[in-house]
């Protein structure tokens, strides 16, 4: 277990981190990308922004409702009762996020910055991102779902549906209205429940589709051990610390030849255990990953 004390390396300045950083990820053998929602939020997607909810979801914004965050509180849960509105919001947020965003400039710059190395990602987004910018889909462990999926609610099964065809329908059906026709609601096809997102929300989550790649993951990192490992964790706070950010750290303690990047616009302390291995970057990721990459480019002494 690691000391609750943390540090941030205050005594250098963020140029210098930025040149630590383009120094480990140069000499890197292979590269583990740790992605959580500080990543997404970088490049605009950021469910706390007022002025997004304005955009995307005007009517729920007259009501009150001032951030996507609160407007999926309201909708979080699907009930007989609710099913019209909850998926005149849902498909409007998929069609947002999944469908109509384009890939934003961090997931760019990250894959100009990796595309010539040997790398695994495991990501706790859920916004197809990844798979825009190019990255393959058979080096991609996302364990907490994907927009551009639905699933059995009870489930009866653990089977996974492309929702696309299914989205374009309820959104083109129901016009202005915040709510769907009855006849669009999603319904599994083999037991005729409602039909979800594909999210971890409780222990209904259809998780196996995901796991395919957890076995390539576990052994794309093991046989990390005995090489040079940059484990880049992008956007990680402590909402679910679980999946990337104390293994990351384990990782770096524990793997000789590994060192740990860690860029957020907070939370990126590094803890005391692995500090002489570690580069903490307390700022925004799209603009970090923009300077690593230029100035790793350009291939100048950064002052």
């Amino acid at each position: 277990m690691f000391s609750k004390k943390k540090t941030l390396k205050f005594t250098k300045t963020y140029w210098d981190n930025i040149g630590d950083a383009i120094e480990l990820i140069n000499n890197a053998d292979c590269i583990v990308i740790g992605a959580g929602s500080g990543l997404s939020a970088s490049g605009g997607i950021n469910y706390a922004n007022e002025e997004l909810a304005k955009r995307w979801f005007p009517k729920y914004y007259e009501m009150g409702l001032k951030s996507i965050l609160e407007i999926q509180s309201v909708f979080w849960e699907l009930t007989e009762k609710n099913v019209l509105s909850y998926w005149g919001y849902w498909a409007r947020h998929i069609q947002n996020i999944r469908y109509n965003m384009p890939v934003t400039k961090p997931y760019e710059i990250l894959f100009e910055l990796l595309k010539d190395k040997e790398s695994f990602i495991c990501s706790t987004n859920v916004d197809g991102q990844f798979e825009k910018a190019g990255f393959k889909n058979e080096k991609i462990f996302a364990p907490q779902g994907n927009y551009g999926l639905f699933q059995c609610s009870k489930p009866c099964n653990q089977d996974v549906y492309d929702n696309k065809e299914m989205i374009d329908k309820m959104i083109n059906n129901m016009g202005d209205s915040l709510k769907i026709k009855e006849e669009d609601i999603p319904r599994c096809p083999k037991c005729g429940e409602f039909l979800v997102p594909n999210l971890r929300v409780d222990n209904t989550f259809v998780q196996k589709p995901h796991f395919i790649n957890a076995s390539k993951y576990e052994k794309f990192v093991n046989e990390a051990k005995v090489k040079k490992l940059v484990l880049l964790e992008l956007g990680v706070g402590y909402n679910t610390p679980g999946i990337i950010r104390y293994p990351f750290e384990n990782i770096t303690y524990n793997f000789p030849q590994s060192n740990l990047i860690r860029i957020n616009m907070s939370n990126a302390e590094i803890p005391m255990e692995i500090e002489g291995k570690a580069v903490g970057i307390s700022a925004d990721i799209g603009k970090a990953l923009s300077d690593i990459l230029n100035y790793s480019c350009e291939n100048i002494e950064i002052e």
